[in-house]
């Protein structure tokens, strides 16, 4: 499984990990909960505030996931980070 790239938390217990091939966000009691999104599945990602971000993921089936109550530098940098691996898996795909 590796390393991730980037990763960031949000309220609620939730840490956001981006690796290379997918996005995977661990929520829980000791973030024993574990969905993984593809980086093909994500349509867009937003950001929206200042002091508390919120994190916005959106995938090709609708679906809206908001990470609320994040640091600007770390929503930015794990937005900045889907968008660039999205990019390189567009090169090779």
């Amino acid at each position: 499984m590796g390393l991730p790239i980037v990763e960031a938390a949000a309220h609620a217990n939730h840490i956001v990990g981006v690796y290379p091939d997918r996005v995977e966000i661990r929520s829980g009691w000791q973030g024993r909960s574990i969905e993984d999104i593809h980086l093909r599945d994500i349509a867009t990602v937003a950001t929206r505030g200042l002091i508390n971000c919120t994190l916005t993921i959106t995938t090709n089936k609708g679906r809206n996931i908001e990470l609320k109550n994040m640091a600007l530098p770390e929503a930015r940098q794990v937005k900045n980070t889907i968008e660039t691996q999205k990019q390189r898996a567009g090169l090779y795909e």
